[in-house]
């Protein structure tokens, strides 16, 4: 059982907003250490120098979309074993992919984000 607080989170989405609401859930569920990433080319050189334990990624970004992430990310072996998850409403979750962990509604509720982490790490203490 992992401790929250002991967990390494990065949060990838174009909207600012959205990105300080994923922070803020993150760290009400206990996650402490949150990474933002503004674009999935700037996640990818976030990932480059620090393990993360998982990926929450928004759908749709200019360049490289949340789904080319994951895709990206899986097919690496140094990172194809941390947990993605993809943030968008639930119109789009047909859209997740073959390398989408797990989906997470938008907008970000304590209980679903908590409930896809512990699927993929554990239950969380």
């Amino acid at each position: 059982m992992p401790e929250a607080k002991s967990l390494t989170a990065l949060v990838v989405d174009d909207q600012q907003t959205m990105r300080a609401m994923a922070r803020l859930v993150l760290k009400q569920i206990g996650v402490l250490d949150v990474a933002v990433a503004a674009s999935a080319e700037a996640a990818i050189e976030q990932i480059g120098g620090k393990k993360f334990d998982v990926v929450i990624s928004d759908l749709n970004m200019p360049g490289m979309s949340g789904v080319e992430l994951a895709e990206k990310l899986k097919a690496d072996p140094a990172t194809n074993g941390i947990p993605f998850f993809l943030a968008t409403s639930k119109a789009y979750q047909d859209q997740a992919g073959e390398n989408v962990d797990h989906f997470v509604a938008k907008p970000f509720m304590v209980p679903d984000l908590k409930e896809a982490i512990e699927t993929h790490l554990g239950t969380l203490t």
